[in-house]
């Protein structure tokens, strides 16, 4: 999962790069002023409230709920994963780092006071060979600094979006099981669309796939894989 996110990271810091070179070379080869030595913005980009440009702030909140945890990457065993339900909600600050006319990329980061999981086993017993879990609801929050997000069409109503995130959460309860401890490290990679329904505010609904563990720092370290279904809401300024 680190070696994942690593290179995602990477991915999005070379396009940045990108972004930023060719919004240099338009910039460069715009008319000047007669009267400062500025670039010409055109008057259609300074009017277009759909469109990110360097150096924008976003400013907003989203929700999101997962209705089961996936096997599919590792993790959990089957019926460690059974009967388990994640709800997270979070405040979100970005900032755009670069951007054209097609491209825009955020630095993210989302405070999250409120995380409720249920279905988390707390104790496990077995008798017969047959293994039993004691399951409970954990509450939590945490914090996801370091979030890259790159959103296509800039300019348009409908911007689809490509991100990866990365932080932790910590819990009430040992999570994901009865002995990983409280602290998780989170990583989220996923996508969606930003949809404006005015001048600079938008609903973005999307999903990602959220994974979180407590990276060998104690006890077990079997990941609680899940997708989240979510929306949101931004201002942009």
């Amino acid at each position: 999962m680190k070696t994942f996110v690593l290179a995602i990271i990477c991915l999005f810091t070379f396009t940045g790069l990108a972004v930023a070179q060719n919004t240099e070379a338009v910039a460069s080869s715009k008319p000047e002023s007669s009267s400062n030595s500025e670039a010409v913005v055109p008057q259609s980009d300074r009017d277009n409230p759909y469109l990110l440009k360097r150096g924008d702030n976003e400013f907003g909140g989203w929700a999101g709920f997962s209705p089961t945890a996936s096997t599919v990457f590792g993790g959990l065993h089957e019926d460690e994963a059974a009967n388990r339900r994640f709800f997270l909600a979070a405040f979100r600050y970005g900032r755009t780092l670069a951007a054209n006319d097609s491209l825009a990329l955020q630095y993210t980061l989302d405070a999250i006071p409120i995380v409720v999981a249920t279905g988390v086993i707390t104790a496990r017993h077995t008798v017969g060979g047959v293994t039993t879990f004691t399951r409970e609801t954990a509450y939590g929050g945490g914090l996801t600094p370091l979030g890259l997000q790159l959103d296509f069409a800039n300019g348009s109503k409908i911007h689809p979006f490509v991100h990866v995130n990365g932080g932790g959460l910590i819990f009430n309860k040992s999570m994901p099981i009865e002995d990983s401890g409280k602290f998780a490290f989170v990583g989220e990679a996923g996508g969606g669309v930003r949809i404006f329904t005015s001048n600079k505010r938008a609903v973005t609904v999307g999903v990602r796939f959220h994974h979180i563990s407590n990276g060998d720092t104690s006890g077990a370290n079997r990941g609680l894989n899940q997708f989240v279904i979510y929306g949101g809401f931004s201002v942009f300024k």
